[in-house]
């Protein structure tokens, strides 16, 4: 295991080469690679995480400098050894196996140096005596040691020259820009001194080294390349002036007397260097070739900056409680990161939802919030949602907008229209109807209108998906949405594991309402929406228990939403009010399943509902209204049966009549009175038909087949 520190600052793209280089020459070790960003203005730096989402990115608000970055790089570290290296550098395959097995085999060294060498395969001088006096005149770029490489003092300064190309060579210091570190050694000598904003700080790292009798050894035989300059470029100024400052203070922290009396000498003599200097930067960057262009020209032919993976934009309207919510998570968190790149653009929860946005609290990469995207229809909102969504694609280029409910479609589709219209994008369009508006929502003209609507926004729609085939048939022949050719049956996908009906599953939530084994609890799950009918919900207990008084039973609601007042109150008033339990949100879902008898569904629409995934894998009995996708999860019979009493028993459950609360109270009544064996034979083969109809692994799978494809 090592920890590697790179700190960047507009050198983004020579960062990505240094990456791959590195993971290259890994040769099986295992890394764990964080970048440091110093408030990059230039530079892509979130491209980063894309291309390599295994690397730690930490994008600092302000340029904190070289050495408290790297600090703060050694401390969310563990592994015993650090690589520290500029992101202007190749790794050569071979060092990293063979720099750890030197400090393995060495352990009294604290630091070791590789060879390193210039674009133009040169020796740089990486590994040096300390600085005296006249390191300024003689320094490893100083004019006089271009004139006169081979003088006596520049090659007691720069002691690579010593070196015979293959021996390790103790040395006082070696190059910040590539250096193995011990953990060990800097746990007893402390962190970087951050008052050295950038340049030297290394030497005076070596230095206290030293000092607390760790080695410091420069290792010939491996090299990496440096591409001296790439982050300097970027401010001449300020990189000179850090230079001179950096190092009158190394000057100043280790001087003794005599020398420490020479001060004001050392100051002004520094002040004129920096003059100079600065000057003579300035006029080389226009007669010699830029450190960045000599970097690109000196990269492999056959290596690629650009990330090969599908990169999915994905949007939802919401992230409020309920099932588009969870398989938006699962989709953006869960696709192969080696094929895919998928990142959630979501709008804002209403204040009376539930708010899935934990879902991501653990995830690498947020969602993207626009704010504008929202649940209610206002032009003006929905103008600025769409403007910025049309900036995002033109950010992120896209190679599939992936949509999912109505709001989120309808907006991001047309701006995908216009992005491929304007950009000359190929940008491929997916949409997945998680139910529809088209019935129960709105008025007739309205919903018309819809309908007019998902026609146009389908036919520049590559792909519809359908997650039952009941929604398919009603895309393709109820409401002619699309041809059934352009429309895929993709069921949900959910981590069922948690339901499985289990002993720490068992007892709790019946604890929290007052009740023991005895009461029979029946349960419904949901948003209190309109569409969601709980006012059928309500009157169909009210019958049941009129028509079963010797029955100790307890209705549930777990769910929140507009209508909650309204529901209390009617309750209340059909005489309901001890008998009903309106629980809110709850995140301890599989533990409220596991105590349920019965899971009741009224809705008037729906998609594929979750409430019955989740109840059936519990092992729960379940009883519905005929809406959506319910058949396809109760198993309705392949000849179809007349529902006289206002309920059908199915192979997996109970089918109601659309707001028929005497009949769904007739439904109920039978499934609570059946015979234990069929009622468990029933429950059993729900519990199957869920886990091995909805599990993660198939959606995912379903789903990376289907944007291979799209993409193709």
């Amino acid at each position: 295991m090592l920890d590697i520190v790179i700190v960047n600052y507009n050198s983004t793209e020579p960062l990505f080469w240094c990456l791959k280089s590195l993971f290259d020459g890994s040769e099986g070790i295992s890394l764990q690679v964080q970048v440091h960003d110093n408030a990059s203005k230039k530079d892509d730096v979130d491209y980063l995480k894309r291309a390599y989402p295994h690397v730690l990115l930490t994008k600092n608000k302000t340029n904190l400098g070289f050495s408290k970055a790297v600090n703060n790089g050694l401390l969310q570290g563990n592994a015993p050894y650090v690589l520290l290296l500029n992101p202007d550098t190749l790794v050569v395959p071979g060092f990293i196996d063979a720099a750890m097995k030197h400090m393995s085999d060495h352990p009294e060294v604290g630091i070791l140096g590789p060879r390193i060498l210039d674009y133009g395969g040169a020796v740089q001088g990486s590994a040096r005596a300390f600085p005296n006096l006249l390191t300024a005149l003689f320094g490893r770029k100083s004019i006089l040691s271009k004139i006169f490489p081979k003088n006596p003092i520049t090659r007691e300064n720069i002691l690579t020259d010593r070196s015979d190309g293959m021996t390790p060579m103790e040395v006082d210091w070696v190059s910040g820009a590539c250096m193995l570190v011990r953990r060990e050694a800097v746990n007893q000598v402390g962190l970087l001194d951050e008052t050295f904003f950038m340049y030297w700080e290394d030497a005076d790292w070596c230095r206290r080294m030293w000092q607390k009798g760790w080695k410091v050894v420069y290792l010939p035989n491996v090299s990496v390349t440096h591409y001296v300059g790439v982050s300097s470029e970027s401010n001449i100024f300020r990189s000179v002036f850090e230079f001179h400052r950096s190092i009158f203070h190394l000057f100043d922290k280790h001087a003794r007397a005599p020398y420490s009396l020479l001060k004001p000498i050392v100051f002004w003599g520094i002040i004129y260097r920096f003059l100079f200097v600065f000057v003579s930067q300035v006029v080389r960057k226009f007669i010699r070739e830029p450190g960045r262009q000599a970097f690109r020209k000196s990269v492999p032919e056959n290596w690629k900056v650009e990330d090969s993976r599908i990169r999915i934009l994905r949007f939802i309207a919401r992230l409020n409680i309920g099932g588009p919510s969870i398989h938006v998570h699962l989709l953006t968190t869960g696709l192969d990161s080696r094929k895919f790149c998928s990142t959630l653009i979501t709008g804002k929860i209403s204040p009376t939802e539930g708010n899935m946005g934990y879902l991501f609290e653990s995830a690498n990469e947020k969602p993207i919030i626009i704010e504008e995207l929202q649940r209610e229809i206002s032009p003006l909102m929905d103008i600025k949602a769409f403007l910025r969504i049309l900036g995002v694609l033109k950010r992120e280029a896209p190679d599939i907008v992936h949509t999912h409910t109505a709001k989120a479609g309808t907006s991001a589709r047309l701006a995908a229209i216009i992005y491929n219209g304007f950009s000359g994008g190929r940008t491929k369009a997916v949409h997945t109807f998680h139910g529809h508006v088209f019935s129960g929502y709105f008025s007739p003209t309205k919903s018309l209108m819809f309908i007019w609507i998902e026609r146009f926004l389908a036919r520049k729609t590559d792909v519809i998906v359908a997650i039952s085939k009941t929604q398919k048939t009603d895309l393709a022949h109820r409401f002619h949405i699309a041809p059934a050719e352009k429309i895929r049956v993709i069921p949900l996908g959910f981590d069922l594991a948690p339901f499985l009906r289990g002993s720490h599953n068992i007892g709790r939530f019946r604890k929290s309402l007052g009740k023991g084994n005895g009461t029979l609890l029946v349960g419904i799950v949901g948003r209190l929406v309109p569409i969601k009918n709980h006012v059928l919900f309500l009157d169909m207990a009210k019958i049941f228990m009129n028509e079963n008084k010797n029955v100790d039973v307890r209705f549930v609601l777990v769910g929140d939403g507009e209508l909650r007042g309204k529901l209390e109150i009617h309750a209340e008033n059909i005489g309901l009010k001890n008998h009903v339990s309106f629980c809110g949100w709850r995140r301890d879902l599989p533990e409220v399943y596991g105590d349920l008898d019965v899971l009741a569904l009224t809705s008037e629409n729906e998609g594929t509902p979750v409430s019955i995934i989740e109840a059936m894998a519990s092992g729960t009995a379940v009883i519905s209204t005929d809406a959506g996708g319910v058949r396809d999860l109760l198993g309705f019979p392949e000849k179809e049966m007349s529902m006289r009493a206002g309920f059908m028993v199915c192979k997996r459950g109970v089918l109601c009549r659309k707001n028929d609360s005497t009949g769904f109270a007739r439904g109920l009544k039978h499934l609570v009175e059946m015979e234990k064996k069929p009622r468990d034979r029933m429950t059993y083969e729900a519990s199957v038909f869920a886990l091995k109809s909805f599990s993660n692994e198939r959606l995912l799978k379903d789903m990376e087949a289907l944007y291979l494809k799209v993409v193709e």
